[in-house]
């Protein structure tokens, strides 16, 4: 039976930056040199050494004994984002998704009490340790008697084991050196060898994915795993375009603006199982766009939300797997003039990319930096008087580089892409798509933001500037 207990766990799938934290317990936690070991494997991989992905020795919590341990930068380092198929529609994206197995094991140094009577074997000491003892002939050991050796303390320290059997062992001790023979105590390897079990109790199949998850800017909340596991109805992608805590509807939709729009909806997804996507009309429910069916590999699939067939009103989209998960986004269709088809795909916090629109104007801008060394004038002799060459040049410019920035515009907006709005200035991950569809990666230049609402200020827009990743080379 297994002297670990498991006292905490995460859920079955959880975003790799929240806390990923095991909670165990052990009967042996009071034994000198002991430690909790969680030793990490990849799934389904065999649990030999070769196969380890990361091991942990934890000291005891004060206080409650329990063995802690937060695996969350780990499994950071196991997950990323693909962006090299964002606009190539829907597709596996497992870059995205790890699964791993947890041996929760301890170690401890080996040290063996002793309550019987002390006896002569030959002249020397014998110690009987019931029902076994592990000690050989020639082995170094340190003995612990319960009085400290005041009695005793000849016995007291290092010797070497002279003999043994299974449940005695005598050591270089002149018996007639003892006073009292009755003092209990132990006995350790000299070297403190310890007694290691890896695989005391087993954890299997844990998964995690590229995101991050919170209830609310005010409180970090416990992710309810069970909602993304892609196996119920409703079940949720993993995306902040909603959440159980609040659910999609059509009084928080995003919004889609036709031609430019780009959403791809993150869902945990299974082998064998076939998944249709259907395009229904909020007002009446009526289909106008589907059935898609996908057939995936186990784990994560993007679902491409395609504005292509040009939806005249809002609309929402429904995954239907044939496991029985139903997954149910809506979108507000935004059909108003525009001045510019300028749009910033970004990595929501949960793993999904999300779109937002700028249409009125754009700026464009260019910072220019240059280098330049002083350098000796030779000039030249005319009339015998010496003067600078018409195309003398003392300055020179031997360097130049350009950094082109835009300055985007929202058109108004509703409060719900207001508060999407936050979250594409803090994506770590953003690419500029132009009118021609075209997209250049980018950081965005905001180092702080207000959330407006809508009882402070009636009409929302918001305004960015970006500044493309990739500088402009020019010859020298």
């Amino acid at each position: 039976m297994p002297s670990t207990t498991i006292i905490a766990q995460p859920g079955q799938l959880m975003p790799a930056y929240n806390p990923i934290k095991y909670i165990i317990n052990n009967t042996y936690k009071n034994e000198p040199g002991f430690r909790y070991i969680f030793t990490i494997y990849q799934a389904a991989a065999s649990h030999i050494p070769a196969n380890v992905v990361a091991q942990y020795k934890v000291l005891p919590v004060y206080g409650t004994g329990y063995g802690e341990q937060d695996i969350s930068l780990l499994m950071q380092s196991l997950v990323t984002y693909n962006d090299s198929g964002i606009l190539s529609g829907s597709g596996q994206v497992n870059e995205s998704w790890y699964q791993y197995d947890v041996d929760l094991g301890y170690e401890y140094i080996n040290n063996i009490d002793y309550f019987a009577t002390l006896q002569n074997n030959g002249g020397n000491v014998r110690i009987t340790i019931n029902p076994s003892q592990p000690f050989v002939a020639g082995n170094q050991v340190i003995i612990y008697q319960d009085d400290d050796g005041l009695a005793n303390p000849a016995l007291e320290g290092l010797h070497t084991v002279i003999s043994a059997t299974a449940n005695t062992l005598t050591v270089n001790v002149l018996f007639s050196t003892l006073t009292v023979t009755s003092i209990n105590g132990s006995i350790s390897y000299a070297d403190q060898r310890k007694t290691v079990v890896l695989n005391d109790a087993l954890i299997t199949n844990k998964e995690v994915f590229n995101g991050a998850f919170s209830s609310g800017i005010y409180a970090q909340g416990s992710f309810p795993s069970a909602y993304y596991l892609g196996t119920t109805n409703p079940s949720f992608a993993l995306t902040s375009l909603s959440n159980p805590i609040n659910p999609s509807s059509p009084t928080n939709a995003a919004t889609a603006t036709q031609y430019t729009a780009y959403y791809l909806l993150m869902c945990r997804v299974y082998s064998g199982v076939v998944y249709t996507v259907n395009y229904y009309y909020t007002s009446n429910d009526v289909l106008f766009y589907g059935p898609l069916n996908y057939t995936t590999s186990n784990g994560l699939w993007n679902f491409q939300v395609d504005v292509s067939s040009y939806p005249i009103e809002d609309f929402y989209v429904e995954i239907t797997g044939t496991n029985g998960s139903v997954f149910k986004y809506y979108f507000q269709i935004d059909d108003r003039c525009v001045i510019n088809y300028d749009t910033l795909l970004y990595l929501d916090r949960m793993g999904s990319w999300q779109s937002f629109a700028f249409q009125l104007k754009t700026y464009e801008k260019g910072q220019i930096t240059r280098e330049q060394y002083n350098q000796h004038i030779d000039g030249l002799v005319t009339s015998g008087q010496w003067v600078y060459g018409t195309m003398a040049m003392g300055n020179k410019t031997y360097n130049t580089n350009v950094a082109y920035s835009l300055e985007l515009n929202t058109n108004w907006m509703g409060q719900y892409d207001a508060d999407r709005f936050q979250e594409l200035l803090t994506s770590p991950q953003v690419f500029y798509m132009d009118y021609t569809g075209q997209s250049y990666a980018c950081t965005v230049e905001s180092t702080g933001f207000e959330n407006f609402r809508q009882r402070n200020k009636n009409l929302i827009k918001q305004s960015v500037t970006i500044k493309l990743a990739n500088q402009v080379p020019i010859n020298g």
